[in-house]
């Protein structure tokens, strides 16, 4: 025990009862102070990793071959510095208390189906026959493979940062630093006996401002060629694998929502710990050390042993039980639940033109709104062990992309095809963001039970419901101002969309575009917009508290299996959780909607120019969808 100074002894030096019971009673002290904490321990960090997947890279990105995903590691509700104002101009304090990430490998990978091969688009063009053609995404060559065009993949992977919207940053939200990247040559998918798929780095041991926007990028430009040779890279699997320092798990009746009342250490607990009893006797003066009686030298060295014998218990079991007594501080750590969302659509990402919008299976009936309408997607997450879940963040996709390959030059501003009113004229290019007031999203977070059970029931632990992604107000059209300062662009009256936001990226030098009523307010100006934004998800609120993050929420929710003994839960909110303390598994729900029942996306909602979204080439969900990522604390488990 590092904490512990002792004397130490030269051969023949005369026992005193200093060089015994002193230090045997700063152990005592420490095991029952329940102070055994991370700078004790072996290992003072603990692993996480930050997950993402892409079901496929093609051709269709802009640029060429290209797909960037951010995300964010803030600190947890105990360590968030929560007095900067959202939008300030004063960046947050990142104290030398809040626990410390550190980057330490990435690796990645996609499906060469076990050979040395690359794989062929469904743009592929180049055949020997006339029916073969991927023009329109149906070549018959999909999906084979190709040994010669394996030269082709040479792929850089990267790591950058940014500072938060949130904390100041401005239009046009540009990346600020590379933190790590490398490219991963053709040589290591191409070799017949040995190949680096997947590939990883380790040893980066690369510390992580949790106050910064992450952004990761994957860059293959071989991907297409004009001979027609069109490639693509499937199931694209990213692992970033962190350390985080250990922490005090969360405890306590109305500081953590749904913890378990009762446990092994007794009832009314709400995780609270006990400490065992170590009682360390020392000799009275003028007594002679002895080995075996009560205040003897091997007796207290005996208390001491027990300890160790019965293990040094901390954290929960996987039904978040508790040991009956428990000696270790830090039993808690950082860690990240990655969810995708809107993702391996038909093309990519989702655009409202009719043709496109019907290949998305979840969908209600877009003709009946009372029928049901909008975009839905949902994710179930089995969990095996207990969360405190702090933050929930949504990464929302803008990024364009060219439908059925269709080709344009980035360069040209606006892109074609545009009539001599700035009016979009085809769907082929998912270029614009949806210029329209009434769309709205939810997302929701729930837990349920119910699997292979006799009860079912959900509890809903945090959503985020906001409307008007471009912040205007259709009627009124009044002029307000650019991202740059000039005229013309948000925020404005009528919109929910940006009380959330944290933060927004551009990640390449090709983002999507987007209208604003021009000066004069006789028609629609364009403007380039952004690729992603970052928003927070409230947690369910808790009665008369505030917990600290990006914005108000609730305080840290317990997300966990339980039995007999930890049934009995703290409330969620203002009442009862409905999962009897049996969680099995998180939900993550999305609906992308038209806010007026009347309307349907592709043949309804009208943009800044008065057409309708699905005559035009407009974005709904960028290319390659989107991520709710869950930030919490995982506890030490047996």
């Amino acid at each position: 025990m590092a904490k512990i100074t002792r004397k130490k002894l030269a051969r023949g030096t005369k026992l005193m009862p200093g060089h015994v019971s002193t230090p045997l009673t700063s152990a005592a002290a420490q095991l029952t102070g329940i102070d055994i904490g991370r700078d004790q321990m072996k290992a003072p960090m603990a692993p996480f990793c930050v997950n993402l997947s892409v079901p496929y890279l093609g051709p269709e990105t802009i640029p060429v071959g290209t797909i960037t995903i951010p995300f964010v590691l803030p600190p947890l509700q105990d360590s968030f510095d929560s007095a900067q104002g959202a939008f300030g101009t004063t960046a947050p304090v990142y104290s030398a208390t809040t626990p410390q990430i550190m980057l330490k490998s990435v690796s990645f990978s996609f499906d060469q189906r076990a050979e040395p091969a690359a794989i062929a688009s469904q743009f592929w063009t180049q055949s020997g026959s006339d029916t073969d053609t991927g023009k329109f995404g149906y070549s018959d060559q999909q999906g084979k493979l190709t040994y010669e065009d394996v030269t082709k993949l040479d792929i850089k992977i990267s790591l950058h940062e940014k500072d938060q919207a949130y904390f100041g940053n401005t239009y046009p939200y540009p990346l600020q630093k590379e933190l790590w990247s490398t490219v991963i040559p053709e040589s290591a998918f191409s070799g017949a006996a040995l190949r680096a798929n997947p590939f990883i780095q380790t040893d980066i041991d690369l510390i992580i401002d949790p106050y910064k926007t992450l952004l990761f990028t994957v860059h293959c430009p071989g991907l297409t060629d004009t001979n027609g040779r069109i490639l693509t890279l499937p199931s694209i699997e990213v692992s970033m694998k962190f350390l985080g320092q250990l922490m005090p798990r969360d405890s306590g009746l109305g500081d953590v929502q749904n913890i378990p009342k009762d446990g092994g250490s007794g009832e009314n607990k709400y995780g609270a710990k006990t400490a065992p009893s170590v009682i360390i006797r020392t000799p009275d003066p003028a007594t002679s050390l002895e080995a075996d009686s009560t205040d003897g030298v091997n007796y207290n060295i005996t208390t001491i042993d027990e300890q160790f014998r019965d293990k040094l218990q901390g954290g929960y079991d996987r039904f978040g039980d508790t040991p009956p007594t428990e000696v270790i501080k830090d039993d808690a750590a950082y860690d990240v639940i990655a969810v995708p969302l809107y993702q391996n659509s038909a093309h990519g990402g989702i655009t409202a033109n009719s043709s496109f919008l019907a290949t998305w299976p979840y969908m209600g009936t877009r003709t009946s709104p009372t029928a049901g309408r909008g975009l839905f997607d949902r994710r179930i997450i089995p969990i095996h062990h207990s969360y405190t879940i702090h933050h929930a963040i949504l990464a929302w996709n803008w990024s364009p992309y060219r439908v059925l390959d269709w080709l344009w030059n980035p360069a040209e501003s606006p892109p074609p095809p545009i009539d001599e009113d700035d009016v979009p004229t085809a769907a082929q290019g998912a270029l614009w963001v949806a210029g329209a007031k009434e769309i709205g999203l939810k997302v929701g977070i729930g837990i349920g039970t119910g699997m292979r059970a006799d009860g079912f029931g959900y509890d809903e632990v945090g959503t985020l419901d906001i409307t008007n992604p471009n912040n205007y107000d259709l009627d009124a059209k009044t002029p307000q101002t650019n991202p740059d300062g000039s005229e013309g662009w948000p925020p404005g009256a009528g919109t929910t969309w940006d009380t959330s936001l944290i933060d927004r990226i551009t990640s390449t030098a090709s983002p999507p575009f987007g209208y604003i009523w021009n000066s004069g307010e006789t028609g629609a100006d364009h403007v380039r917009r952004w690729h992603w934004e970052l928003h927070s998800i409230p947690l369910t609120a808790f009665p008369d508290r505030t917990a600290p993050g990006y914005y108000a929420q609730g305080i840290p929710i317990f997300v966990g299996p339980g039995w007999t003994t930890t049934q009995g839960r703290a409330d969620i909110g203002t009442g009862a959780p409905d999962t009897g303390g049996a969680e099995q598994w998180i939900e993550v729900r999305s609906l992308l909607y038209p806010t007026d029942a009347s309307k349907s996306f592709h043949n309804s909602v009208s943009d800044v120019t008065g057409s309708t979204l699905g005559a035009e080439p407009s974005i709904l969900v960028g290319y390659g969808g989107c991520y709710v990522y869950l930030i919490c604390k995982k506890h030490l488990t047996k």
